[in-house]
């Protein structure tokens, strides 16, 4: 007896939808616990009594875990067979360690700081295991056609309950006069978010055809002696530097707004949340230039944006104006991330995507440890020209990012054939064409 082939794609096809409304609502909740730790980690670790250097070390351990466990993800992935058995494995690590994170402030108030940051590593071991799988599994998922609007879309939403958490515990922050006990109830918020996450993954749908990929594997070390031979290796490159230099004052604007400029916890929460609100603005728009233009011409704009940034903090200290510049940054950073992800889930061919995700994000994470730890050490010791010492640090971050600007540059462009830029999108992602003719 013949099967209803129609049948089975019209249900392959309704299942796949089904996912990716369940993946918007488990983005949403998930970024209630990952934005959280973003926004507050680094000001728990202050409100701890935290160093300079220990907070650097805090913050680039969290960042190393999460992408150093993805060298073993291909491996991983063999031993758990599918890919929803180590999303769930992974996520449900994180959630579960957020608890004693939660409450180590308390429990354990002379080893507080070492506690925290130990519980944050195991923490993000977990939320590493299920990245590289995870968008290995939605690029199997989304049609490529759409991916660009629909992760512009799925981000933007991620955004706001970030926004909104956030702004939360900001307020609470400065309206409860034990800042670490509430810091414990938004970690176990947090916790609960991660674990309400995890558990919409067991209705998601896992196509057949993944399991049908081409076989193929390269080694990580295979990876890192290649990675100057192709193009996605210097991608992998520019990516990781922009990041180093990012991370190497990422800890320190929190310190010196807190510390050195006064705000209180709500100016800190407005100030940082407008970049993942402005963000959440502009991903419609970068996604539907990701679809029409590719991911590296729009991506150059975005990096030069980025490069600017930390310098633009020395200009002022004033609240709107920093309320303003981040703004553009979230304009900026979100451009950015969205390029990046949906460059690597539509340039690299099915079979080794996992690996080389995976290998992508545990030599970026290496990159995020030394620029935050070498940001700590380091910062303290350089010469300072202004009022204030971070000034030197957010100067010496502009220049580490330069170099990923450049390559970025270099990069072959990813345009869909036959798109012709208009003359706006020439004015804004390739001017030097337009100096080009002018001096002519």
């Amino acid at each position: 007896m013949e099967q209803d082939t129609s049948f089975f794609s019209y249900l392959d096809r309704d299942r796949r939808q089904w996912t990716m409304r369940l993946s918007v609502a488990e983005g949403v909740l998930a970024m209630v616990a990952i934005g959280l730790i973003q926004t507050f980690y680094v000001p728990y670790l202050n409100d701890l009594g935290a160093s300079k250097l220990a907070i650097g070390i805090g913050f680039g351990t969290y960042l190393l875990a999460t992408g150093l466990i993805q060298v073993w993800a291909p491996q991983m992935l063999v031993w758990a067979k599918t890919y929803k058995k180590l999303v769930i494995l992974g996520t449900a690590i994180q959630a579960l360690f957020l608890i004693p994170f939660a409450v180590g402030g308390r429990l354990f108030v002379h080893y507080a700081i070492w506690f925290s940051i130990l519980m944050m590593i195991l923490a993000s071991l977990g939320q590493g295991i299920s990245a590289g799988a995870w968008a290995d599994w939605m690029s199997y998922i989304v049609p490529r056609r759409i991916r660009g609007s629909y992760f512009g879309t799925r981000t933007s939403l991620m955004t706001l309950s970030q926004f909104l958490a956030s702004v939360a515990a900001g307020l609470m922050l400065d309206h409860f006069g034990d800042v670490i006990l509430v810091f414990m109830f938004i970690w176990l918020s947090a916790s609960v978010a991660r674990w309400a996450a995890t558990s919409l993954f067991f209705w998601h749908y896992e196509p057949a055809e993944i399991h049908a990929r081409p076989a193929g594997h390269i080694s990580f070390a295979d990876f890192i002696g290649r990675l100057h031979t192709h193009s996605y290796g210097r991608f992998v490159m520019a990516y990781s530097i922009t990041y180093f230099g990012a991370y190497f004052a990422s800890p320190f604007f929190a310190l010196h707004m807190l510390n050195n400029l006064k705000f209180t916890y709500f100016q800190y929460s407005c100030i940082q949340l407008i970049m993942p609100l402005t963000t959440m603005l502009s991903l419609g728009i970068w996604g539907r230039i990701s679809d029409r233009l590719g991911n590296i011409i729009p991506l150059r704009l975005a990096t030069v944006v980025i490069l600017l940034l930390p310098a633009c903090w020395l200009i002022s200290g004033n609240f709107w104006y920093l309320l303003s510049l981040n703004i553009l940054a979230g304009i900026g950073w979100g451009g950015f991330q969205l390029l990046t992800f949906n460059y690597s889930i539509g340039e690299l061919p099915s079979g080794q995507r996992l690996a080389y995700i995976s290998y992508m994000n545990a030599i970026a994470s290496i990159f995020f440890f030394a620029g935050s730890a070498l940001g700590g050490w380091l910062g303290p010791m350089l010469p300072q020209f202004t009022a204030f010492q971070f000034h030197s640090i957010f100067l010496f971050s502009t220049l580490l990012r330069l170099p990923a600007v450049l390559i970025f540059r270099m990069l072959p462009a990813d345009k869909p054939a036959g798109t012709k830029l208009t003359a706006m999108e020439k004015f804004f992602f390739e001017p030097y064409r337009l100096l080009e003719r002018v001096i002519r």
